[in-house]
């Protein structure tokens, strides 16, 4: 049987042209138009004028301007205009003459100023303003107007012709008169008086008037798309609208953005220290009226979207387009076009079975309203489980899910994200993993090529002069750091969700899967931390919101008598110097043995408190990184951003260890563990490699290849993770790893408590 030929999808395209129809919109542009036609054609109203309407890009200035062109278009002094009261005629206007000037077409024009003019010229010339000069240039009987002819071929040797072909015969002694055209200024000063006779005669189509007589014409020029010029020539236009055209008769309407104009005000005279109120003050001298298009609100652009003929399914979500496309038709029109040509791609090349369109429309708003970072981690998870995860905890996040809301701190200065996903709420119910790997095909850049590897010199802890003898152990004075005031931990509130053991709070990690590593593309990672991969831990934990601090570790000493020397591991390690004025900061000089050893006194002491099957111990390298980054593989605990407030890296010159928490909880990981990045490199019970001699246990991380034998001998190192106040922002991050033999200790040096399942730990 021949197949059923398929049925192509065609995509509804909306037009970007401004909006000419008042039924495609109630935005109330025609009223604005009206009530501004009125005020420009109205003989009362004093000229020179300048006015503004100012408005973001794509909010409909444009629309607005030409709006009230056409309304001045009827005002010619006969008929009665469009804008008119009952019982009011055409004589209780000023006629109107208007030109349009399109100010960013001429970004690249050296004399903007020379084109403003050239545009009305050319004006002049398509209303037949020329030919009638022509005409009567040839009558012997009307006397002749050399200055008409004067400017304008003067204006043609000095700033090029008109394009219209006009010339002119001057009188011979016009040719005669020296032209002080060594700069425009100069030139326009000259012949200032010409064009102020040659504007009257096109407005009052007289050769009498000396001028325009405000209270019976007008020349409007438009001037749109101010703000879209080079701050250059934005400066350019306003000066040559308050030093040449501010003539009688004359009024502008500029279209642009005051803000973005005034900061183009500011950048051309920052020299001259220009401050935005002076900014401001500079555009009050040259702007008399401001109109500020006011902002729209969801039911307007509602009723926009809904009049635009697009097939009831795509309308199923307007207001979440509306939140993603922002309250501005242009971007709303452009949002929507990319939707209507992404689904209907979906469509044609077999993709769209079983997929609902309000979904796709969903997820189209979301992609378009997320800030980069926020769409690059959805982009680079290549777990589609875990991808899937990452969508339904933001979502959750915008629902009020405490927990959802640490992986998002750093989002929370986007309101356009919340407010998208705030008005998705939830997918529906076929949107599944691999619903989302389908969009997420169409929407997603191509991934960068992998990066030339290059030689790397990785500077771990113990590439520092490490100690070998305990006198060497002691703190060194240029290691401690600045006096501050100490806080007790106590003064920390105790972190929702958090469980107490042994005095000490406890965050939950759960079970499932998470990214460990780095990508091939990461400039920050090293070649031991590729490639990333998904690891998957098979029972929940818990890991210590805090590193052991001095205080914590001095109980085990002196509750095993050992008032100033202990011995672990058969080696005898010194207590620290100067600990008392430190409790809350991190106990350091701890080796691989001593934080054993404090675990295993741990389990001896409080052990009971545990839920059954569970003891104190080291987390292994997987735990830890799950706990520090989350599910999703931020790169450092809080997100993707690298912020020196938010942990005690060198970029923070402490110079040394701070009280544990300092940077809680704003540095806080996803699980809500403080200080893993920063402050003290800490031990994981995880071993490097196989013996001293072997490479390290490259990834993919595999539990049950020997890395996680804790009976291996002393010559085999343990990894370290988080950097301490001695490591830059490329060492303390997440994802490096770095290592030392177990009986090494170090001024950066410390661990934290895990509480863990035995049969869960492969070698226990």
């Amino acid at each position: 049987m021949t197949p059923a030929k398929p049925k192509w999808e065609t995509p509804k395209i909306l037009s970007d042209l401004p909006l000419r129809d008042e039924k495609e919109t109630k935005f109330h542009f025609n009223e604005f138009a009206v009530t501004l036609a009125r005020l420009i054609a109205a003989p009362t109203t004093r000229t020179p004028l300048t006015i503004g309407i100012s408005g973001a890009w794509g909010s409909g200035k444009t629309t607005l301007l030409q709006r009230i062109q056409e309304q001045l278009a009827s005002c010619d002094g006969k008929k009665t205009p469009s804008f008119a009261n009952p019982g009011e005629s055409g004589k209780d206007f000023r006629k109107c003459k208007t030109v349009w000037f399109d100010a960013w077409k001429y970004n690249d024009d050296n004399e903007i100023l020379a084109a403003l003019v050239r545009v009305i010229l050319d004006a002049m010339h398509k209303d037949g303003l020329f030919a009638t000069i022509l005409a009567e240039w040839e009558d012997p009987r009307q006397p002749k107007y050399d200055w008409v002819g004067m400017f304008l071929n003067a204006f043609q040797l000095k700033f090029g012709g008109l394009g219209s072909g006009i010339e002119f015969k001057l009188d011979p002694k016009a040719h005669e008169q020296e032209s002080p055209f060594k700069t425009h200024t100069a030139f326009f000063d000259h012949f200032s008086e010409a064009f102020v006779r040659l504007m009257a005669l096109w407005v009052h189509h007289t050769s009498n008037a000396e001028k325009i007589d405000e209270q019976t014409g007008a020349l409007v020029v438009f001037i749109d798309d101010l703000d879209r010029c080079l701050p250059e020539k934005t400066v350019q236009v306003l000066e040559a609208v308050k030093l040449f055209l501010d003539k009688d008769g004359c009024i502008f309407v500029l279209g642009a953005h005051t803000d973005v104009v005034q900061k183009a005000v500011m950048k051309i005279y920052e020299d001259a220290g220009l401050s935005p109120e002076s900014a401001s003050d500079y555009l009050e001298k040259i702007i008399q009226l401001r109109f500020e298009l006011p902002p729209l609100d969801e039911g307007q652009m509602g009723n926009y979207v809904t009049e635009q003929g697009l097939p009831p399914e795509a309308l199923e979500s307007w207001e979440t387009v509306v939140a993603g496309a922002e309250i501005n038709p242009r971007k709303v029109k452009t949002f929507l076009n990319d939707l209507n040509l992404a689904w209907a791609l979906l469509v044609n090349t077999g993709q769209a079975q079983d997929v609902e369109r309000v979904d796709f429309t969903r997820w189209q708003v979301l992609m378009r309203a997320a800030p980069d970072a926020f769409k690059k981690t959805v982009y680079e998870i290549d777990d589609l489980d875990l991808r899937f995860q990452f969508i339904q905890r933001a979502l959750a996040w915008q629902n009020g899910d405490a927990q959802a809301a640490e992986y998002f701190r750093e989002y929370e200065k986007y309101s356009r994200l919340k407010r998208t996903l705030k008005k998705i709420h939830a997918f529906g119910p076929r949107f599944d993993a691999k619903t989302l790997d389908a969009f997420i095909h169409l929407t997603a850049p191509p991934k960068p090529p992998a990066p030339e590897k290059t030689p790397v010199e990785v500077k771990p802890a113990e590439t520092k002069v490490v100690p070998e003898t305990i006198e060497e152990a002691q703190i060194p004075t240029q290691g401690e750091a600045r006096p501050e005031k100490g806080r007790r931990l106590e003064a920390l509130p105790t972190r929702p969700g958090a469980r107490i053991f042994a005095g000490m709070e406890f965050m939950p990690v759960p079970k499932g899967k998470f990214l460990m590593g780095s990508r091939d593309g990461n400039e920050l990672a090293y070649d031991n931390e590729k490639p990333q991969h998904t690891v998957e831990i098979p029972q929940d934990y818990w890991l210590a919101r805090f590193p052991v601090t001095n205080e914590q570790y001095a109980k085990s000493i002196e509750a095993t008598n050992q008032a100033y020397n202990i011995v672990i591991g058969g080696r005898e390690q010194n207590r620290i110097d100067g600990w008392e004025k430190k409790l809350d900061n991190p106990v350091v000089n701890i080796t691989w043995y001593a934080a054993m050893a404090y675990c295993e006194w741990l389990n001896q002491t409080c052990g009971k408190e545990l839920p059954e099957g569970y003891v104190f111990y080291l987390p292994t390298e997987a735990e830890w990184e799950k706990a520090a980054r989350g599910e999703f593989g931020f790169e450092w605990p809080w997100g993707n951003d690298f912020d020196p407030e938010k942990c005690n890296s060198e970029e923070g010159k402490k110079e040394g260890t701070t009280p544990a928490g300092a940077y809680s909880t704003q540095g806080d990981s996803p699980y809500g563990c403080a200080d893993m990045v920063g402050n003290v490199w800490e031990w994981t019970r995880s071993l490097w490699g196989k013996d001293v001699s072997t490479a390290e246990y490259r990834y993919p991380n595999n539990p049950n290849d020997g890395r996680e034998n804790i009976q291996a001998d002393d010559n085999v190192r343990r990894v370290l993770r988080g950097g301490s106040f001695y490591s830059g922002r490329r060492l303390a991050r997440c994802a490096f790893r770095s290592r030392s033999l177990p009986f090494h200790h170090a001024y950066d040096l410390g661990f934290r408590v895990g509480v863990v399942s035995p049969i869960s730990i492969s070698g226990l």
